[in-house]
């Protein structure tokens, strides 16, 4: 069942503490070299990523980054250029727990971020709940039906979370967030719940602009970062 959209909730990200998601961002040759985390989030680049990695490192405040959370420590990218996209490693670690229960849309001056917030695990979780973030690329359906979904954006990203707990022991339904979400932001334009059932929840994430996509976790939020279309000069 769709939910009614959600509206664009802006809101300054909290401090970032520690990361546990590998995280493989992009951009131009000749990356700077890595620093502390700047007020404003910045991807990271790594053209040498591996996927099913999972890092843990610690980011000092970033007053001005994603709620909780600061990409993993890293040489970070210069500004691609405008007509070119930057390209969207496939990226994967750990989840906080087994079970998502909520959705937060947000924006900052750089970054329109996407939170999925977790509570702890279940009594009896299935195994190690693991996130994975790639491209994607139409057509784009529902894994139930089959019944197509018309994604907004010009890019798309794929998040898909298996080795989840879909209902709690009650039979009640653990994710209480929107199911399909269409903000009005730089770059954001629709997150679409495509998938949730046998342990698996899975997302379409469609996006306008060049900017990078990285993934990022802190405490029991795993947030999707977009990086704004650059503004025009002049």
């Amino acid at each position: 069942m769709i939910r009614p959209h959600l509206p664009c909730r802006r809101a300054t990200p909290r401090v970032a503490i520690a990361l546990a998601l590998t995280l493989a961002a992009c951009g131009p040759t000749n990356p700077a070299p890595a620093a502390t985390p700047s007020p404003s989030p910045s991807p990271v680049a790594s053209a040498q990523s591996t996927a099913s990695a999972t890092a843990t490192a610690t980011a000092a405040p970033s007053p001005s980054g994603p709620a909780g959370s600061s990409p993993i420590t890293g040489p970070t990218p210069s500004a691609p250029a405008a007509a070119v996209a930057c390209p969207v490693d496939r990226q994967s670690g750990l989840l906080p727990s087994d079970r998502l229960v909520d959705l937060a849309i947000s924006s900052t001056p750089t970054h329109d971020l996407l939170t999925f917030v977790f509570v702890p695990s279940s009594p009896s979780p299935a195994g190690p709940a693991r996130g994975t973030l790639e491209a994607a690329s139409s057509p784009f359906s529902h894994a139930g039906s089959g019944s197509p979904i018309d994604l907004l954006g010009q890019h798309a990203v794929r998040l898909r979370f298996s080795g989840m707990t879909i209902a709690s022991e009650s039979g009640e339904a653990t994710y209480h967030g929107p199911n399909d979400a269409r903000p009005d932001l730089p770059a954001l334009r629709e997150a679409i719940e495509y998938d949730a059932s046998e342990g698996i929840v899975g997302w379409y994430v469609g996006y306008d602009g060049p900017g990078c996509v990285t993934l990022v976790r802190d405490g029991n939020d795993v947030t999707v970062m977009i990086a704004n279309p650059e503004v025009p000069a002049g």
